[in-house]
């Protein structure tokens, strides 16, 4: 299998959602979108084992259209740098929207996670909800496209462990 599209199951520890949200809802205080990405090293052909929450330095936009997040192309290049000197990959992004969570069209043109089977999770009012992905929308990036995933996929392919 190429990419991530073998994994069936992403171990993420609960502090790394708790930390993720923390950083969605403060961004949201001020009327914007945040943005998280989530690295960690593949265990075998199904399983990856998030372990470092990346907050890229971000530029939250408002417009009449609506709000975005902006990451630079140096920024970029310096994470992208940090994984490879560190021996990880990319398995998620994860960002916050005003209202609904969905994967809009600007999400779908302009992701920044872009191997086959990473995931998109997307939390809405500005993740002002639990720290809970039950509340999440979750998309797989697969054969191209992202893909939603119904919340039982999501909690299915996501295990969340306590320290």
């Amino acid at each position: 299998m190429t990419g991530l599209a073998g994994v069936r199951r992403v171990v993420v520890p609960k502090v790394m959602i708790s930390e993720t949200h923390l950083h969605l809802r403060r961004v949201g205080r001020s009327g914007h979108e945040g943005f998280v990405l989530w690295a960690g090293m593949k265990d075998g052909e199904a399983c990856f084992r998030a372990s470092n929450v990346i907050i890229p330095a971000q530029q939250g936009l408002r417009s009449e259209s609506g709000v975005c997040v902006r990451v630079e192309g140096e920024e970029l290049h310096r994470i992208n740098v940090w994984l490879f000197q560190n021996g990880l990959r990319l398995i998620a992004q994860v960002h916050s929207h005003p209202t609904d969570a969905y994967h809009s069209e600007t999400d779908d043109a302009f992701p920044i996670v872009t191997t086959e089977g990473a995931l998109s999770l997307v939390t809405p009012d500005f993740a002002t909800g639990p720290a809970d992905l039950a509340h999440y929308a979750a998309y797989r990036l697969l054969r191209g496209r992202w893909v939603e995933l119904s919340r039982a996929a999501l909690l299915g392919l996501i295990n969340v462990q306590d320290p």
